[in-house]
């Protein structure tokens, strides 16, 4: 069901265009939630990045999605040695 009130508009208004627009605002709404957005950014460079491996320079694809891989390392670690120095 798309709304709880849905069965009690009145009948000109639960058109299939209707139905369709409430669905895409409500699609809209959950893209714009700040989750779906990082996903789809790491999402497309992903994509964008996997062209090369496809044309054959896998190196390049390597390098780029390097950074993906190590900063969450790295960040953990900066996290780690900052806690220590103030609560060693």
């Amino acid at each position: 069901m798309l709304h709880p009130l849905w069965p009690y508009r009145p009948a000109k208004a639960r058109t299939p265009f209707a139905r369709l627009r409430l669905r895409l605002r409500r699609l809209w709404a959950w893209l714009k939630q700040k989750r779906q957005r990082i996903a789809l950014v790491l999402i497309g460079y992903v994509l964008v990045w996997s062209i090369p491996l496809l044309l054959g320079e896998p190196l390049l694809t390597v390098f780029a999605l390097l950074p993906l891989l190590l900063v969450p390392p790295v960040g953990l670690l900066i996290y780690r040695l900052v806690w220590k120095e103030f609560h060693a």
